[in-house]
């Protein structure tokens, strides 16, 4: 017996490791094919609440108007984020333009949470309790909104 417990355990070691790679490549693999579209990410993000093929449809509306909505905050915030940048490129630094030219970013960006805010409380509202309280749940995951409602990640931006 001592002379087989070596090459099982070596046995056990490969299988364990063999495993562990193929499911560490399955999961890079259908990351990046997640990431790749918004429509995946929230099929996934659906998938993992049991949703009805009328709340995806809602789900996928919630999702288009927060894409319109940030796409147009960019417009509006692009020029805010150079006028920062180009405070911090100046020779001298002036610490109370760039507190006014934060309190403006910060004022234009109120509204579009505020609106995503209101329609994830009508789109909730759609849902069964225990959808409900999972997606809640789930929404406390750091960057779930992002993958579902924005961009994949920063750091594919």
């Amino acid at each position: 017996m001592s002379r087989r417990l070596p090459w099982t355990l070596f046995a056990v070691s490969l299988a364990a490791n063999v495993f562990f790679v193929a499911g560490a490549a399955y999961t890079i693999y259908m990351e990046d094919q997640v990431a790749e579209s918004p429509e995946a990410r929230s099929d996934m993000f659906a998938d993992r609440l049991g949703l009805s093929e009328e709340q995806r449809e809602g789900l996928r509306d919630l999702r288009e108007r927060a894409e319109i909505r940030r796409l147009g905050m960019r417009e509006v915030l692009g020029p805010m984020r150079q006028a920062v940048l180009k405070e911090v490129a100046n020779q001298t630094f002036d610490r109370e333009h760039v507190m006014h030219l934060l309190q403006d970013w910060s004022a234009e960006r109120h509204p579009y949470f505020a609106e995503f805010a209101e329609d994830l409380h009508g789109y909730l509202n759609t849902l069964q309790p225990e959808q409900r309280d999972r997606f809640l749940e789930m929404a406390r995951e750091p960057g779930i909104f992002r993958q579902v409602f924005g961009r994949p990640s920063r750091q594919q931006e």
